[in-house]
């Protein structure tokens, strides 16, 4: 008899029993409570929630190591930064430095593969576009729906509203379809 060692005394994980509702109506936002709108800091204090979109990450990231980058040898960092004013012409493991970690390297690989705007001055104006458009919806949006907007590179209303279901009963096509075609403008080719 041919019978699998592994599938013996192995007791199988029920599913848990959901209403269907539950499970079909994904046009309700349920997250986990690391994204309530009112977060509270170390100090005890509130704070609204920050839900970055890929570029936003990248950018950030990207400064911090600039930053720490330049605490370590700042006289040879500044001659190499007015050589290259485009920040990505610095090659990820050049600006992660030698001795950072292999999730370093791999989180800025990772960014700059996927963010679609690549400079501060267009991550700006999407982060004004993403805010402005919040502000006339007629329920608003959370951090995350407004971030996955920025990532997201939906073609049409439809789409975004397939990918970001919660944003069906928030926003009308119309709007949704004039700012994915502002956050086209703005998009990095590269």
């Amino acid at each position: 008899m041919n019978v699998s060692t592994s599938a013996l005394g192995v007791r199988r994980r029920k599913p848990r029993s959901q209403d269907i509702d539950d499970e079909e109506n994904a046009a309700v936002l349920k997250l986990g409570p690391e994204f309530q709108l009112t977060q509270i800091t170390n100090n005890g204090e509130q704070e609204q929630l920050i839900a970055l979109n890929l570029s936003e990450a990248r950018l950030l990231i990207r400064a911090a190591l600039k930053e720490r980058k330049s605490k370590q040898d700042a006289k040879k960092y500044e001659e190499e930064d007015e050589e290259n004013e485009r920040e990505d012409e610095i090659a990820n493991i050049e600006l992660a430095g030698p001795n950072s970690n292999e999730v370093t390297h791999k989180t800025l690989n990772y960014l700059s593969t996927f963010s679609r705007f690549k400079n501060s001055f267009s991550t700006e104006t999407v982060e004004k576009l993403l805010n402005d458009f919040n502000n006339q919806a007629s329920e608003p949006l959370h951090p995350f729906e407004l971030a996955q907007l920025g990532n997201l590179e939906c073609e049409d209303a439809e789409e975004a509203k397939s990918l970001i279901p919660s944003l069906s009963n928030k926003v009308s096509d119309v709007q949704l379809k004039t700012l994915l075609t502002e956050l086209r403008k703005y998009q990095t080719l590269s």
